[in-house]
């Protein structure tokens, strides 16, 4: 067991590194930078809820009493793109949910490579529409709606929605 500790360690750091890394796939700085605050902000709501949820229980043993506490209403989660294909993907989300006062939470130019996968911190009950594209030209983008609530991994190929468009036609 001693002799596997040093290698336990070292894959133990790499997988906590791995999972707070900043999403290397979002190439528009504005998109990149609203990415990282959002993982930020959910930090910080985790840490306010459990501080918050410990200190009423606390405040309702010592009073003998129940207290009701209600969590915060925005929430997050990670949305997996995954790329199935053996070409580069070229993503945009777009929303009509505001993030701050003047800008929506849209993520935009997100590169994923082929066969390989990035994980995207999107807001709860959001619905985002996600143009994409195995080319860098807008010409050529498919579209799909999906609401953040309903999906946890979505994969993305070139003609999945020619082939919804042929199957809705033909029932």
């Amino acid at each position: 067991m001693r002799k596997h500790l040093p290698f336990l360690l070292i894959i133990s750091i790499l997988l906590l590194f791995q999972s707070c890394s900043s999403p290397r796939y979002i190439y528009d700085k504005s998109s990149y930078e609203r990415q990282k605050e959002l993982r930020s902000s959910r930090g910080g709501n985790i840490f306010a809820e459990v501080m918050v949820g410990l200190g009423s229980a606390f405040v309702g043993a010592m009073l003998e009493c129940e207290i009701d506490y209600i969590p915060s209403e925005q929430q997050f989660k990670k949305l997996k793109l995954i790329n199935p294909t053996n070409d580069t993907i070229y993503v945009n989300m777009l929303t009509d949910l505001v993030w701050d006062d003047k800008n929506y939470c849209d993520f935009m130019d997100i590169r994923i490579p082929p066969k390989l996968n990035c994980k995207v911190m999107v807001p709860m009950h959001a619905a985002y529409n996600l143009y994409f594209s195995n080319t860098p030209q807008n010409d050529d983008d498919e579209m799909i709606e999906i609401y953040t609530t309903d999906v946890k991994r979505f994969s993305l190929y070139p003609g999945m929605t020619q082939e919804a468009n042929t199957t809705s036609k033909e029932k």
